[in-house]
């Protein structure tokens, strides 16, 4: 009796648990009604709320590149509204229940989170998930092209929104266009038979290249490749066949394959693969071999060609026929076609059986690969410079050693990350430097010889040197290159003649007019997001003019200076990385002589990276008091102790701290959404508080402790019933 009775009352316990809030299908979750799309608004009904969703899980976690893997799609049933994006937050810090990662396709759960939205997806952030069945079967709908996306690739979002989320396919497609947008990332656009067109994007491994995914088994489509079917998932970025919030030109919709089995190619023409050069940089007296491993999966390849021409304006290419031991093709430049400082331009084509051709890259002669003629070995200028629309690197994927001068270092007081510069140069001279725990021991001044792999940084298409495993010091104490002197106006947008040169470089932005330059906008990506950028420029009263700057940010797509006190919102101190030195918020009017920082390419926009305060030339503002201090606050309150207890607690949750000085500050307990639930003031050396959790619901929260403006401490708190 006594067992059934407590069976009984922890039934009775989850019950009353769950009716706090909505249990909901997908659908209704998604739904949004057609007077709505009509009025481009594709915003859930649910937004904020916390609500309880039964769904199956259709892939494998691990799969998306987002969230360390614990990124994955649930589908309730079949047909429109029935699949959501389960995004979860705090990485890598696991949900409660059970672990993302632990599920598999198949898998019937309840979710218990947080409707949230990002860009113009709907995503629920699960606060639980618990596992009801395993192995239930996973369905796909047919789309039709049309229904997402029209002739100008606008998304129809009439048509299109009940597939947000959902696990489809669309058949008998053709490839238009292949993007090749971070180097070893590919994005493709198809055509159905009527002429609408849809990107085929990579937010999971299954659209991955060997050369970022050790797994990825990817080769690009070439354009006039026809696939017969391919699935994923229906993704939405912004409105883009309406009026963005912000008027930004942003995406609409795209299908994401997660599995290599999504892909059913049709009738295809050869595909090229494993592009090799060797020398990578040659002398003027070297000749240069370029292979390929060429195949064509329904048929021969019955001819292949190397077009090179010297010179980058020279558009006439020559032709080699290229030799074959098996799949392996290769072909030789004669070095006497070619001198010192010249720029090489290539491509391979190939033809198969049925009179199909293919190319790589698959732009030919439009966007051919390439390398510099040196005598002296490859330089940070060959490797940077491009030739390319989109500043993608001739070198990417390939072995090389650079030298220069570190300008930024991941030691105390500083950036946080590795830049050198070539000595000398004014453009196209600085990289960023990543992978081999040296690079930590290196102080601005060294001059360093240092060998890796060039990548375009996923996401970011940012050319740095990575996977370095040789860091050889030449000389210390070398003066660090001045920076080179820009107007900020020159950052507004991103311009691969104007702004390229200086990626990655030391610049400082000043007015060129004389006097100084302002904050003009206090939030660079306002009014709907916060990036932590806000924007200088040389007019006070143009908010639109002037270039990015990104401080106090922290995560795996922000990599800015923690030893910065501007940051745009008090949130940073604590959010996405923890400042090391007293904070300031910024206001638009603030004035500044000049600011320098390592010039930084993301997301299609320039944005400076001040290292520290010291960036900073004669700052004046309304909250920021002049000479920001670069101490830390570990050196300032060295010896700080916090205590939070109990943890797990039910109803109130003790703080107890000692500061080795008086303070004045805040203790504030809020959840995953950033909604303070508890709070009050710390004001002296010592003491404690009682914080009240009786109404917040069961979960994982934060618990911050600020004193004088900065963080002093942070804990995770659960709160149990």
């Amino acid at each position: 009796m006594k067992k059934i009775t407590l069976v009984f009352l922890l039934a009775l316990l989850s019950w009353t648990a769950k009716a706090q809030y909505d249990t909901l299908s997908v659908q209704e979750l998604q739904m949004v009604a057609g007077a709505q799309l009509a009025a481009c608004n594709d915003s859930s009904a649910y937004i904020g709320d916390t609500v309880f969703v039964y769904g199956t899980v259709v892939m494998d976690p691990g799969l998306a590149q987002a969230a360390g893997g614990r990124n994955i799609w649930i589908q309730s049933g079949t047909g429109p509204w029935s699949g959501i994006d389960i995004y979860t937050t705090g990485v890598p810090t696991p949900v409660p229940g059970e672990d993302i990662l632990n599920l598999a396709k198949g898998d019937s759960i309840l979710v218990k989170g947080i409707v949230g939205r990002f860009g113009g997806e709907t995503e629920l952030f699960p606060l639980n998930v618990e596992v009801i069945n395993i192995e239930r079967p996973v369905h796909f709908n047919h789309v039709d092209v049309g229904e997402l996306s029209d002739d100008m690739k606008e998304n129809q979002l009439e048509t299109g929104e009940k597939w947000e989320g959902v696990y489809v396919e669309i058949t008998d497609v053709t490839v238009i266009s292949v993007d090749n947008f971070g180097g070893s990332r590919y994005s493709f656009d198809v055509s159905d038979v009527n002429g609408n067109v849809l990107t085929i994007s990579d937010r999971f491994l299954a659209q991955r290249t060997p050369q970022n995914n050790p797994q990825g088994t990817f080769i690009p489509p070439v354009v006039g490749a026809k696939y017969d079917t391919i699935r994923g998932v229906i993704l939405h970025g912004y409105p883009n066949g309406c009026l963005p919030p912000n008027g930004s030109a942003l995406l609409g919709y795209d299908l994401d394959p997660f599995d290599p089995d999504d892909y059913v190619i049709g009738a295809s023409a050869p595909l090229i693969s494993s592009k090799n050069r060797n020398p990578v940089t040659p002398k003027p007296s070297e000749d240069v071999t370029i292979s390929a491993t060429i195949v064509d999966p329904d048929g021969v390849v019955t001819a292949a060609i190397l077009f090179y021409a010297v010179g980058e304006s020279n558009t006439s290419f020559q032709q080699i026929p290229m030799t074959n031991t098996g799949t392996t093709y290769l072909a030789t430049i004669p070095s006497a076609l070619y001198s010192e400082g010249d720029i090489v331009k290539y491509y391979i084509s190939a033809t198969d059986d049925s009179s199909l051709t293919s190319t790589s890259p698959v732009a030919n002669a439009g966007r051919p690969d390439f390398f510099v003629v040196r005598d002296n070995g490859t330089t940070i200028y060959d490797v940077q410079y491009t030739i390319y629309d989109n500043g993608a690197s001739g070198y990417e994927g390939f072995n090389v050693t650079l030298e220069g001068i570190v300008t930024a270092t991941s030691q105390s007081n500083d950036l946080g990350y590795v830049y050198i510069q070539q000595e000398g140069a004014t453009e196209w001279g600085g990289i960023s430097l990543a992978g081999n725990s040296k690079l930590n021991d290196l102080s601005r001044g060294d001059k360093v010889r240092v060998k890796g792999v060039i990548q375009d940084v996923t996401n970011f298409a940012l050319t740095r040197l990575a996977e370095i495993t040789e860091v050889d010091t030449i000389s210390t104490g070398n003066p660090v290159p001045d920076p080179i002197e820009l107007d900020p106006g020159d950052f507004t947008t991103y311009d691969i003649d104007l702004t390229e040169p200086y990626e990655c470089m030391l610049v400082k932005l000043k007015n060129p007019s004389g006097g100084g330059v302002y904050i003009v906008d206090e939030n660079a990506d306002g009014p709907n997001n916060n990036f932590a950028e806000y924007r200088i420029g040389a007019s006070q009263f143009d908010p639109s003019s002037g270039s990015r700057v990104l401080t106090g940010r922290v995560t795996t797509s922000a990599f800015s200076s923690l030893y910065v006190s501007y940051i745009n919102d008090s949130t940073w101190l604590s959010n996405s990385g923890i400042m090391n030195v007293p904070a300031c918020v910024i206001s638009a009017g603030d004035t500044m002589t000049s600011v320098t920082g390592i010039m930084y390419y993301s997301f299609g926009e320039m944005k400076l990276l001040p290292r520290n305060n010291d960036d900073f030339e004669n700052y004046s503002g309304a909250n920021c008091p002049d000479g920001m201090s670069t101490t830390s606050i570990a050196d300032e309150l060295a010896g700080s102790q916090v205590k939070a207890y109990p943890n797990p607690t039910q109803n109130q949750l003790f703080v107890e701290y000692n500061f080795p000085k008086p303070v004045s500050g805040q203790v504030r307990l809020f959840d995953i959404m950033g909604r303070t639930v508890a709070g009050e003031k710390v004001q002296g050396k010592e003491g404690i508080m009682n914080l009240d959790t009786r109404l917040a619901a069961p979960g994982t929260y934060f618990l911050t402790i600020e004193a004088e403006g900065v963080l002093i401490d942070h804990k995770k708190i659960m709160i149990v019933r």
